[in-house]
């Protein structure tokens, strides 16, 4: 496992965009052996590397990318704030990669993702935020739900790849709703 350190700005002035992009940059890879290690039978053959009993599993979070998709976009939307819009657009673009990768590998097996977003956060900076820490924390808990199940490694790979970076948004919109960081961190 890689550790990655996050340098926090020594000013009060940074910007939110600089907070969020500082976080979201930092490359925490986690480890997703234990779980792929759960599909080697026991006569010590492997997993294979696709599986089509995985589609339902991966078109159901395709659908929910596509719906963080339009949440974000509706968030977006609505900021007035240059470096405010900045942030969520970065957010926002992991998630259309998400989907984008999600249908790709899904290929003729992908279904139409849901449009209609999750919620519409509104208030202050700080309470949008902590709207959408916790969208995010059930978007990734059903990526793990998933990851559990899945039979296939590559589409197992590419849940565990977009749970890393989901966490990372958690710790990053925590921040920004006035958590604080060792909170944010789940510490």
């Amino acid at each position: 496992m890689e550790n990655h350190s996050v340098d926090l700005p020594q000013q009060n002035t940074t910007s939110r965009r600089r907070l969020l992009s500082s976080l979201l940059a930092g490359g925490a890879f986690a480890v997703a052996a234990p779980v792929l290690a759960t599909r080697v039978s026991a006569e010590g053959t492997t997993a294979p590397n696709r599986d089509a009993r995985d589609n339902a599993a991966l078109n159901a979070l395709l659908d929910r990318e596509a719906q963080m998709v339009a949440t974000y976009a509706g968030v977006v939307g609505s900021l007035k704030d240059a470096d405010d819009i900045a942030a969520f657009t970065l957010i926002h673009d992991h998630h259309v990669a998400y989907e984008q990768a999600i249908k790709g590998y899904l290929a003729r097996a992908a279904v139409a993702g849901n449009r209609t977003p999750l919620a519409s956060p509104s208030g202050s900076l700080p309470a949008i935020a902590g709207q959408l820490a916790s969208l995010e924390e059930a978007t990734m808990n059903q990526h793990i739900a998933a990851l559990g199940n899945l039979i296939g490694l590559d589409g197992a790979k590419l849940v565990a790849s977009i749970i890393t970076t989901e966490a990372r948004h958690i710790g990053a919109l925590s921040i920004v709703s006035g958590a604080a960081p060792l909170t944010a961190a789940g510490n």
